[in-house]
């Protein structure tokens, strides 16, 4: 019964985000094809960059379009249909939360792949007699190598997924709690309000977890290790680990209240 229901919520989504989807292959291929028909390095440089931009306006879009789809199927219209189908509320909720998910993620998986391409591509243009000199100048100031730096990109890329994952639950709740009065008079402003002091409140608790248990992944130019204490040096850079864990964490609890509030508070009108 999952399944059909994650289906159907993936074929009825599909609708609202393929505009974006298009919009985005529409920009990436004029972005490719300008990159293969141009000689000038810098010009082939921006061309790279012109498809991780569009690829990132296209991540915030879905981000926005998933966070309206998931109001207007729960409490919109749709609603009446929805709360009244014959399944579980927290299978309703984990259906929508999946689906939502593979969208983001989907095109934010786009993007760092194109981010890892593009920063190959500035390596291959650049070569490697020009990138020791950028390593020296960057040596002067104490900054790692430029491999190290890309390799710390990709990785800071990998552990704001888990962000990314917060920020969508933090929506849900806040778009849920936005139905139950008192905060129901408050409109659209008390949703906004809501969010950021949710997803405000979870970021600040997070770091403040990841003082007190670190565990950090340090980057350099020969290898990835794992340690409690934090690093920036001329030849590594850390990311802290524990705050992804705690994000994720949060995450799954912030199911809960949803599931409760969707099934004993909420009443459509």
């Amino acid at each position: 019964m999952f399944g059909k229901l994650l289906k159907n919520d993936l074929k009825a989504q599909w609708f609202s985000v393929s505009a974006i989807y298009f919009c985005a292959l529409i920009a990436v291929v004029v972005c490719e094809i300008g990159a293969n028909v141009l000689d000038d390095q810098k010009q082939v440089v921006l061309c790279g960059g012109g498809v991780c931009l569009a690829l990132l306006v296209a991540s915030v879009t879905t981000l926005i379009t998933v966070a309206i789809m998931f109001k207007n199927t729960m409490f919109g219209r749709a609603g009446y249909l929805t709360l009244t189908l014959p399944v579980k509320t927290g299978s309703l909720l984990i259906s929508k939360t999946i689906s939502g998910l593979i969208w983001i993620f989907t095109v934010y998986a786009l993007l760092v792949g194109s981010l890892i391409l593009w920063l190959y591509q500035i390596k291959i243009i650049l070569g490697d007699q020009m990138t020791d000199t950028i390593n020296n100048l960057l040596a002067i100031f104490g900054v790692p190598t430029v491999k190290t730096i890309s390799l710390g990109v990709i990785i800071a890329c990998v552990l704001f997924a888990a962000i990314i994952l917060l920020t969508v639950q933090c929506m849900y709740l806040s778009l849920t709690l936005s139905q139950i009065k008192p905060i129901s008079s408050f409109g659209k402003f008390g949703t906004i309000v809501l969010f950021f002091v949710l997803a405000g409140g979870l970021l600040s608790l997070s770091g403040t977890v990841s003082n007190m248990f670190p565990l950090n992944v340090v980057v350099s130019d020969t290898a990835i290790r794992f340690t409690s204490s934090a690093e920036l040096t001329e030849t590594a850079m850390s990311y802290r680990l524990t705050g992804a864990f705690f994000n994720i964490i949060a995450s799954i609890a912030l199911h809960f209240p949803m599931k409760f509030l969707v099934s004993k508070k909420i009443n459509l009108k």
